[in-house]
C-alpha cells in the first residue's frame, strides 16, 4: 500500500467517526452545516493519522479506544485553519479548494465555527477509552500546544514579525510553535494511549518536533514554488506580507537542504532508537511531510 492508499484508508477511518461526533442534526443548524464544511472540506487527516500510526507503532491493540483522541486534535486542527483564515489574520478567500468558512457563512460564523470546534474537541477527548489518569496526561500536552505555549504564541509572533527582520531565533520559535509543537504533541499522545516506555516517548517527542518543523518549513517552501490549484488555498502570500520564513531568511536552496537534513534526524532516530518497532509507516509519513507537493 502506498503513501496516498494509507491516507485515504485512514482518513475513511477517521471521517466516519467525525461524522457521529458530529451530527448533521444537531442544533443550531447553521453553526453545524459550518463545522461539518469545514471539517469535512478533504483534509489529509495528517496529525490524527500520525496519533493513530505512532499508536500502533508503539504497541497499541486497539484503534476504536482511542479514535476520539483522534478526532479532538482534527476538529482543533481544523478550527485553527478557519480562524487563519479570516481578514484579520491571513485574509484567504480559500482552503482546501472551496471557499474558506467565513466566505460561505460571514465572518461572525466563522468565528464561532472554529470556537465550537475547539470547544467539541475536548468534549470528544473525554470519550477516548482509557484511565482518567491518562485522559487528564492527555488533556494537558493539547491545551498547553494550543494555548499562548504552542499555536497561538507562534501565531501571535507570526503575525507581528516581518521579514524585515531577519532573526533566526524569532523564525525557530515561531515555526516550533505555530505548527511544530502541536504535530509533536499527536505523535506523543499516540505513544501515551498506547503505554509505550518512558524511552520511547522520548524519542517519538523528538520525532515529532523534528517532523513539526519540517512541516512548516516545506509550507513555506510551496508558497513560494506551488500553485493555488495544487495547494488549494492562496499561494505567494508570504512574501506579499513580507512574512519571517525560512525562504525569506534563507532561501529556497537552504530551505530544501534544511528540510533533508531534519528527515535524515529523524530516520537516525527510528533506526537506532526504536528499531525492536515496526515504524515503517511512520517514517512513510515523514517521508510525505518533507517531499510533498501540497
Amino acid at each position: 500500500m502506498n503513501i496516498k492508499e494509507f491516507f485515504a484508508q485512514e482518513g475513511e477511518i477517521i471521517d466516519s467517526a467525525l461524522d457521529k461526533f458530529l451530527p448533521e442534526n444537531a442544533e443550531p443548524e447553521i453553526i453545524t452545516k459550518a463545522m461539518r464544511y469545514s471539517i469535512f472540506a478533504g483534509g489529509k487527516r495528517l496529525r490524527p493519522i500520525l496519533l493513530l500510526s505512532t499508536y500502533r507503532a508503539t504497541g497499541g491493540k486497539w484503534i476504536n479506544k482511542i479514535l476520539p483522541s483522534a478526532c479532538a486534535v482534527e476538529m482543533i486542527h481544523t478550527y485553527s485553519l478557519i480562524h487563519d483564515d479570516l481578514p484579520a489574520m491571513d485574509n484567504d478567500d480559500f482552503r482546501r479548494s472551496k471557499p474558506s468558512c467565513h466566505k460561505m457563512f460571514g465572518e461572525a460564523i466563522a468565528i464561532l465555527a472554529g470556537d465550537a470546534l475547539f470547544a467539541k474537541s475536548f468534549e470528544v477527548l473525554q470519550k477516548t477509552k482509557v484511565s482518567a489518569e491518562k485522559i487528564w496526561k492527555v488533556n494537558k500536552m493539547i491545551s498547553s500546544a494550543v494555548g499562548t505555549d504552542g499555536i497561538i504564541g507562534g501565531q501571535v509572533m507570526d503575525i507581528i514579525s516581518t521579514s524585515d527582520n531577519k532573526d533566526k531565533n524569532l523564525l525557530k520559535y515561531i515555526h516550533s510553535h505555530k505548527t511544530g509543537k502541536f504535530i509533536s504533541v499527536c505523535m506523543v499522545i499516540g505513544a501515551i494511549l498506547a503505554d509505550a516506555y518512558k524511552d520511547e516517548v522520548n524519542s517519538i517527542k523528538r520525532i515529532g518536533d523534528l517532523l513539526g518543523f519540517a512541516f512548516q518549513i516545506v509550507d513555506d517552501i510551496l508558497d513560494v514554488k506551488s500553485t493555488k490549484k495544487t495547494m488549494g488555498k492562496s499561494v505567494h502570500k508570504d512574501a506579499v506580507k513580507k512574512k519571517l520564513t525560512y525562504p525569506a531568511v534563507y532561501g529556497l536552496e537552504k530551505s530544501r537542504k534544511k528540510t533533508v537534513q531534519l528527515l535524515e534526524k529523524t530516520k537516525a532516530i527510528f533506526h537506532n532508537e526504536l528499531k525492536h518497532r515496526d515504524t515503517i509507516k511512520l517514517e512513510n509519513i515523514a517521508e510525505f511531510i518533507v517531499n510533498r507537493a501540497y
